[in-house]
């Protein structure tokens, strides 16, 4: 056992209780020495697995078991080795089936090593970046594409919906899913130019009395704009909002105001909102919020309170005794206060004279005591500064209140005639200030103050024994407006007290000057002044998200949207549409003519038209496009765009540029009724080829429009993307046209 050989030690410990069985000594060892090895050896398992080694854990577990073979911890230590050792690899190949982007897949085994290991690091991980992922694809609204968000023209007159949409879908290539209530006989007037795809699709069935939902890039369904359909096609989110300096209610209050929002749940516990609304709705309540949920404004109050208490004391003069005392000398007294015959004088009594001993009475019986005299010199001056300096930090529109003095009991005696109560109450004396600051939004503070300074005067006592005291009391309420760092001194809370008082002697003492000889004369003289200094400094005030953030559009009163219901311009030169009634298509341009693009990178390639400028209709006319590349190019798809009511393309031919005889990638698609040549051109490998050379060429016989005029636009390149065989390439300057004259 000193060893740490446990299995071993519990052995022979057990042979020596079978040996001598009647000996309990032998056998409370050998119980004793089992459960310190279980219990040694279990914290040495859990500390090996805790770490990562389960070799270690294993060995230890194993070691309970050869001494103890129904140990339920080893069993279980055992089998949570196992457990994570399963867990571990299922949360490696989760990894690696998220990497390869199989959800499912790596959502299972993530699971999986969890209900094993429910607190495993790496299954932990892999779920949480699953949930990520999946939450990005959840609350992403499907838009449509935006090759799509090109300029239209559209001519139809009292045409049928699914008509308009039917030509829409052919030109676009976007699929339109009717609902099986729209209407079939319902009618449009239609007549758009040069308008953004989206834009003409929401104006169409805003007028229509229709309403879409985006499946797709390229897939969108229309229904009835009513209630019923709404509620069954409408996709409604769940968005979750934990407010950091707002109240939950007030921000409630505030969308079922504005957006009239009806369902909005307030959880005051977590000051959290939750919405179950429309992404539009979702997107307006998110602006809004972030617009109300600003951090509060603070600010830090330097304020200075001084009482000044200025005294003036002078008295001066000669005080005189004002009284004579004349006083008999032979004076006889009793005990008992009669007096007798004989007139004993005792220890206690009272001095009586006969009424006979009046007749006695004069100048040597009669005793006076002289009047005495006390010069006063004194004069006194006294200035004293009580101060008091503290700091506040106050947040905007919260009072903040100093108290600095003294709680003066007030007992109240309440009697009947059974029992006395006495109540106790606190006034309180000394000075109070209360501060209210309103931080505004150009760095100005709105304060509304009000000071009090109060001190005790005097006390006296009522008729039944209670203490009342007289308290002088000094306030001033206010509201200013102050800069910040901007102080203000508020003075004039001045008391003021003039005191004279007089001693002389009749006559003598009222004569001018020398009156001071016969009399004193006390001019006392005290004046309190309050001056409060208050100086704000503002330490965090209202940070606005600017005017872009504080307007935005809302939609309909009926309904919510983040944008307006507009026709957007598109510059003709950006695509051209299509003219002609019932198809969406190129229009006629005024973009100018010239043989090499303008790149919009610095490694960009060049494109150039050769071949004629003018042609008879009816004639075939080729027309080659060439490009010029300082970098390799892998690949390069393009577009084109021409007037179907002019042109027609009878072919499409491969150039020389990415090798024609070496086996390039060569396809290409010609759309007559919209006006479309789709490119694609590429070499064979990942080599590439660079320099200048022929794309393809151009096969076209123009043609006299049916409204007898030409225009002469030709042909454009409106789109490429080049693909660059090392890096990144850039796109060059578009459109570019080759202008075709059309003669008879």
């Amino acid at each position: 056992m000193a060893a740490n050989d446990y299995a071993k030690g519990v052995a022979e410990l057990v042979k020596a209780a079978e040996l001598k069985p009647e000996d309990i000594g032998y056998r409370n060892d050998w119980l004793r020495a089992r459960e310190t090895a279980t219990a040694k050896l279990l914290a040495r398992g859990a500390a090996a697995a805790a770490e990562g080694k389960s070799a270690e854990a294993e060995q230890s577990y194993q070691a309970i078991l050869k001494f103890d073979r129904d140990n339920a911890r080893a069993v279980a230590g055992l089998e949570a080795l196992n457990n994570a050792a399963r867990a571990m690899e299922d949360s490696a190949r989760a990894r690696t089936a998220l990497k390869q982007g199989d959800l499912a897949q790596a959502g299972e085994l993530a699971a999986r090593a969890l209900q094993l290991v429910p607190g495993q690091a790496e299954a932990n991980a892999v779920r949480r970046e699953i949930e990520s992922l999946q939450a990005q694809e959840m609350t992403v609204v499907p838009t449509l594409g935006s090759i799509y968000k090109k300029p239209i023209n559209l001519e139809f007159r009292d045409a049928s919906i699914k008509m308009v949409f039917d030509a829409l879908s052919r030109t676009t290539g976007i699929n339109f899913i009717f609902d099986r209530d729209v209407r079939s006989d319902q009618r449009t007037t239609v007549f758009l130019k040069q308008t953004k795809l989206d834009d003409a699709i929401d104006v169409i069935l805003s007028t229509a009395q229709l309403e879409k939902k985006v499946l797709n890039q390229s897939s969108v369904l229309i229904y009835p704009n009513l209630p019923a359909k709404t509620r069954e096609y409408q996709d409604l989110l769940v968005k979750v909002f934990y407010l950091a300096n707002i109240d939950a209610k007030q921000a409630a209050t505030m969308l079922k105001t504005v957006l009239r929002l009806k369902d909005v749940y307030v959880d005051d516990k977590y000051n959290m909102l939750i919405l179950r609304e429309t992404p539009e709705s979702i997107a307006l309540a998110e602006r809004l919020i972030a617009l109300q949920d600003l951090e509060e404004p603070e600010v830090m109050l330097d304020v200075e309170v001084l009482e000044i208490n200025r005294s003036r004391l002078l008295n001066m003069g000669i005080q005189w005794t004002n009284q004579f005392t004349i006083t008999p000398l032979s004076v006889t007294t009793t005990s008992n206060g009669s007096a007798g015959s004989g007139g004993s004088t005792g220890s206690v009594g009272t001095s009586v004279m006969k009424l006979s001993d009046l007749q006695s009475l004069n100048s040597t019986v009669l005793g006076i005591t002289p009047p005495s005299a006390t010069v006063s010199l004194q004069k006194t001056n006294g200035d004293a500064n009580l101060l008091a300096n503290p700091r506040i930090r106050v947040r905007d529109r919260e009072k903040a209140k100093i108290m600095i003095g003294d709680k003066v009991p007030v007992v109240t005696t309440t009697s009947n005639s059974t029992f006395v109560t006495e109540n106790i109450q606190y006034l309180d004396v000394g000075l109070k200030l209360e501060v209210e600051p309103d931080i505004h939004v150009r760095d100005e503070i709105g304060l509304k103050l009000a000071l009090e300074v109060s001190s005790l005067v005097s006390s006296t006592k009522t008729n039944n024994g209670s203490q009342a005291y007289q308290i002088g009391t000094r306030n001033v309420n206010t509201a200013l407006r102050l800069k910040d760092g901007e102080t203000q001194i508020l003075a004039g809370l001045i008391n003021d007290e003039d005191r004279s008082s007089a001693n002389r002697i009749p006559l003598l003492g009222d004569l001018p000057v020398l009156g001071r000889l016969f009399g004193s004369q006390s001019d006392n003289r005290q004046k309190t002044e309050i001056v409060l200094s208050i100086t704000p400094h503002l330490i965090r005030n209202i940070q606005r998200k600017g005017p872009a953030a504080e307007t935005f559009w809302s939609g309909t009163e009926a309904t919510l949207r983040n944008r307006p219901l507009q026709l957007r311009s598109v510059d003709s030169l950006e695509l051209p549409g299509t003219t002609g009634r019932g198809a969406a298509g190129p229009t006629a341009s005024s973009a100018p003519t010239g043989p090499v693009t303008t790149p919009t990178g610095s490694n960009a390639p060049q494109l150039s038209w050769s071949g004629p400028t003018g042609a008879k209709a009816g004639e075939t006319v080729k027309l080659a496009l060439n490009m010029e590349s300082v970098e390799l190019l892998r690949a390069a798809s393009l577009q084109l765009a021409f007037d179907p009511a002019e042109l027609e393309v009878l072919a499409v031919e491969e150039g020389d540029y990415f090798g024609k005889d070496k086996g390039s990638i060569f396809s290409q698609a010609v759309d007559a009724v919209s006006g479309r040549v789709s490119v694609s051109l590429g070499a064979n490998g990942d080599a590439g080829n660079k320099g200048a050379g022929r794309l393809f060429t151009l096969t076209v016989k123009p043609r006299i429009n049916p409204n007898g005029s030409s225009n002469g636009t030709g042909i454009s390149v409106v789109a490429m993307m080049p693909i660059g065989s090392a890096h990144a390439v850039g796109r060059p300057g578009l459109p570019l046209a080759h202008p075709l004259a059309i003669t008879r």
